[in-house]
């Protein structure tokens, strides 16, 4: 294993598509692409809801004093024993839908490039192409997830869910930016392959 034909713009894509996997993969298991919380009588009441998993944390006195997260990947969830149906509307479903699929294409993007890097006989222009094509799926993919939940997630069927006090609102939060963050990180990896076909192929001629 050798890196001395390879290029500077290769190098520097490695570290950049392995953070776009890291940042993908935290924004879409953690819960909170939004939040809310409210107090009242000495109890706090902390609300996150994610792509998968809806979390409601309690602290009374300044202690926490419960904390509960249910799946939402079905309609139908058990809460002490009994069956609740929670209708989760087809936007949510298909914000789910497509960051899955953008975590899908930045792994196979970061596989690709890092094979590419550091196998000799996989260093070929087919192979960079295939990264700059998954590259620019996954971020808009991912583009396309947070644009839909962002435009979308103050809907109504989503508050009933949430149970929201009056006068309080949800708001986007971290895991809803750090994917943001993702999208970004494979645009410029995108732009970086793009590059570097550039190069092969100058090199080639």
């Amino acid at each position: 294993m050798s890196l001395e034909n390879v290029s500077m713009v290769a190098k520097i894509m490695m570290p950049i598509m392995f953070l776009a996997v890291v940042l993908q993969i935290v924004g879409f298991s953690t819960t909170a692409w939004v939040t809310t919380s409210h107090s009242a009588r000495g109890v706090s009441h902390t609300f996150g809801l994610g792509l998968w998993r809806r979390c409601v944390s309690i602290t009374l006195g300044g202690l926490l004093n419960g904390d509960q997260c249910i799946p939402t990947a079905s309609d139908e969830v058990t809460v002490n024993g009994q069956t609740v149906k929670i209708k989760y509307p087809s936007w949510y479903r298909g914000a789910e839908a497509v960051e899955t699929l953008g975590l899908l294409a930045v792994l196979a993007a970061t596989a690709f490039h890092f094979g590419y890097v550091l196998l000799e006989e996989l260093r070929k222009r087919a192979i960079i192409m295939g990264v700059l094509a998954l590259s620019i799926g996954a971020a808009v993919m991912i583009a396309v997830g947070v644009i839909i939940f962002g435009a979308k997630y103050e809907d109504k069927i989503i508050r009933q869910n949430v149970s929201l006090p009056a006068g309080f609102t949800l708001s986007l939060s971290w895991s809803f930016g750090v994917c943001i963050g993702a999208a970004v990180l494979a645009i410029i990896s995108s732009a970086c392959a793009g590059l570097e076909m550039k190069n092969t192929r100058l090199m080639a001629d």
